[in-house]
């Protein structure tokens, strides 16, 4: 919330141009000027150790003002003071010998008097304030209208982006220049550069900079996209966090928060993540090796004819794409550091982020797939094969159902936007329709808006579709796997006994073997017994696709 002249307004409600100016002043520059910071004469931006102590001089200084303050006035002897409970007549802190929270530890020599927020948040740079703008003329207009309107501003495109040299003053950048990345909102996709200018650590200065934007109107009909960003670092908790305010079409306020790990691997403090990073490679290494193993002992077109095996090298991919992030991720935090030392501009986190983001869904790509190995265990015992053969069998069937399911919901998708989009927001687009579709099968719906919107149809398209999808199209799933199943538990493919316990047996005495042996692999010995033990493993690379003479 911030209190503008006769009204108070919060960031989530802004909802004209005016507001986000008044916000911007009224708020954010305060803010910025380091209203969270402790400034007193000689000593550092951060609370020192004594701070409380000095709080408590500083009021009692302040009591013996009042109380003396009739006669001191007409000596013209008393004491400035202010809020903040800092001594007012101390000389201003100089800011080559001031150090910020954090400044200390990434060796900035000069941060500035107002780089701490909230205490323990160093900024790496000033904010900057960007904007997307159209070209004026880019849309359709009437002749008839001409006259009453001079100018027409369509939606973003990039094909229809302004990018002439200057808005108003303020110089256009490319992505490039800005070291910037794509932004994705709620309305569109703005993968281009903008106008942009850089602000400072100077309240006046800034107030200044924004009163000259709103003066020249720098906001106007054309503008599609304001933003203001700035970077934070936390040396306490070892991350960095870029921060930025959107506001669109002066209707949606929005915030977006990315915070990055300051450490990887490579520099990461804590001892037990050291130990789990090394095992983590140790097994990299390790399955590498096996993998290339395998695949010498066949041709590669045999070898990833199998799903497991595919999986396994979907695997190896991640592992050593992690790696690859982590070392890069080690010189861009040096690097951003490097540049904080010497910079007093914006500085940029916007590729690391984006990297970071691209780094944690590979992990749960790779999270799932190492679950999914996990079926390759679990053929051991006689049921569990049985649910394995199951969908494998099914599997066949399961397209033509596939596509038959497909064309209902595309029909009820676009006979929905037809009829709700104007007025439901789950029928606004092709694409939320059919999700919509999708949730309808879950119980995730609103039925209450589709009366609303349509009080005879409404209820016709819901029961409809309910009728089709899940009495009768779902039914005929769980039929098909049920018959499925019944055939393969019936089948001479399930014969034969657990055989889990044996399998770690001779795994385990295999090992020891190896140990007391110095290396020496045991000769096998084939058996009847463990000809008919092989049973299920050679069951199993049927099921799977891939040879049995590769499966261990």
């Amino acid at each position: 919330m911030f209190l503008a002249p006769s009204v108070t307004t919060s960031f989530s409600k802004m909802l004209t141009i005016q507001d986000w100016w008044d916000y911007l002043e009224y708020n954010f520059v305060i803010t910025l000027r380091g209203g969270m910071t402790i400034m007193t004469a000689g000593t550092s931006v951060c609370p020192t150790a004594n701070f409380t102590a000095q709080l408590a001089n500083n009021d009692d200084r302040r009591r013996r003002v009042r109380q003396g303050r009739a006669g001191e006035q007409s000596e013209g002897k008393f004491e400035k003071d202010n809020s903040d409970g800092t001594d007012m007549n101390s000389s201003p802190v100089d800011v080559g010998r001031g150090q910020a929270c954090g400044a200390e530890d990434i060796n900035i020599r000069e941060p500035g008097p107002h780089r701490v927020l909230l205490h323990e948040n160093l900024m790496l740079g000033p904010p900057r304030l960007r904007q997307v703008r159209v070209r004026k003329g880019t849309c359709h207009m009437n002749k008839a209208f001409v006259q009453f309107f001079s100018s027409c501003y369509s939606e973003f495109t990039n094909a229809v982006a302004d990018n002439s040299r200057q808005h108003k003053g303020t110089p256009y950048r490319t992505m490039r220049e800005l070291d910037a990345t794509p932004i994705w909102t709620l309305l569109n996709v703005y993968a281009c550069g903008g106008y942009s200018i850089d602000l400072t650590y100077d309240k006046n200065e800034n107030l200044k900079a924004l009163n000259e934007l709103k003066h020249d109107h720098w906001l106007d009909r054309g503008s599609r996209l304001c933003l203001v960003e700035f970077n934070l670092h936390n040396e306490n908790m070892g991350i960095f966090q870029s921060v930025n305010f959107f506001q669109l079409g002066g209707a949606m306020p929005r915030l977006h928060f990315q915070t990055v790990k300051k450490y990887s691997f490579f520099s990461d403090h804590s001892v037990t993540m050291i130990v789990v990073h090394i095992f983590w490679y140790i097994m990299v290494f390790y399955y590498t090796f096996v993998f290339i193993t395998h695949l010498g002992q066949s041709t590669c077109k045999v070898y990833l004819n199998s799903v497991l095996h595919l999986i396994d090298a979907s695997v190896l991919l991640i592992y050593y794409l992690d790696v690859i992030y982590n070392v890069w991720h080690t010189f861009e935090v040096k690097s951003i550091i490097s540049k904080a030392q010497v910079s007093q501009g914006y500085l940029s986190l916007d590729v690391l982020c984006l990297c970071n983001t691209i780094y944690g869904k590979m992990m749960a790509v790779l999270d799932c797939l190492v679950w999914i190995k996990i079926f390759k265990f679990i053929t051991f015992n006689k049921s569990l094969f049985q649910f394995t053969a199951t969908v494998q069998r099914s599997s066949r069937d399961l397209p033509g159902f596939s596509l038959i399911f497909g064309i209902v919901c595309m029909t009820y998708a676009q006979v929905g936007l037809l009829l709700f989009g104007t007025e439901h927001p789950d029928f606004r687009n092709h694409l939320t329709s059919f999700f919509t579709m999708i949730r309808m099968i879950l119980g995730d719906f609103q039925y209450k808006l589709m009366g609303q919107a349509n009080r005879i149809l409404g209820p016709i398209f819901f029961v409809s579709y309910i009728v089709i999808v899940v009495f009768i199209l779902l039914n005929m799933v769980i039929a098909m796997l049920i018959g499925t199943y019944k055939t393969v538990k019936s089948d001479d493919v399930t014969r034969g006994r657990s055989i889990l316990g044996s399998y770690v047996y001779k795994k385990l005495s295999a090992a020891l073997y190896w140990i007391t042996h110095c290396g020496q692999k045991r000769q096998r010995q084939p058996d009847n017994a463990a000809d008919k033990d092989s049973t299920p493993a050679e069951g199993e690379a049927e099921v799977w696709g891939h040879s049995p003479a590769i499966t261990e």
